[in-house]
């Protein structure tokens, strides 16, 4: 069997590496080519990403809390020492990505850009193909049933 902490990618970017990229490409993007959304409203827009931006804060921070308290990592590439299945990880297996994912989208809608709203799509695919599933890998290996379990409970985004 193979080491469960270790990687088969030989490079490991962080997900707030890739989140900070798309941010600065969103903002690049926005200078180049604005892409504006379109809400007859600017109040409901703000309003709403004030909302988006603080649900993706309390589901982050509760998702990190509860790390904290089970004792686990919450560094992406490390070695897992418990599941963690409760609070915020009943709703998603992961979300934290979702908050990354979510808050991209906030920015989007706070200063009228459709480009952070699409990379945050972007984004979710990024999340999805080089960091999620090579942790739901680990995870498989270290947690056997019991992660599989989860898996069929819960689903990977919401």
């Amino acid at each position: 069997m193979s080491d469960p902490g270790r990687s088969r990618f030989p490079w490991r970017v962080p997900p707030a590496v890739w989140f900070f990229g798309h941010l600065a490409g969103g903002w690049a993007l926005e200078r180049w080519k604005p892409l504006p959304l379109g809400w007859t409203s600017f109040d409901w827009q703000v309003g709403t990403a004030i909302v988006l931006f603080g649900l993706a804060a309390g589901f982050a921070g509760w998702g990190i809390v509860l790390f904290q308290v089970k004792k686990t990592t919450v560094v992406p590439f490390g070695t897992a020492s418990r599941l963690v299945v409760t609070g915020p990880f009943r709703l998603s297996r992961n979300p934290l990505y979702v908050a990354l994912v979510a808050t991209l989208a906030a920015f989007g809608l706070l200063l009228d850009s459709g480009w952070y709203v699409i990379l945050g799509g972007v984004l979710a695919i990024v999340l999805d193909r080089l960091v999620i599933r090579e942790e739901e890998r680990r995870l498989a290996e270290l947690f056997g049933e019991e992660y599989a379990s989860y898996r069929k409970r819960v689903r990977r985004w919401l």
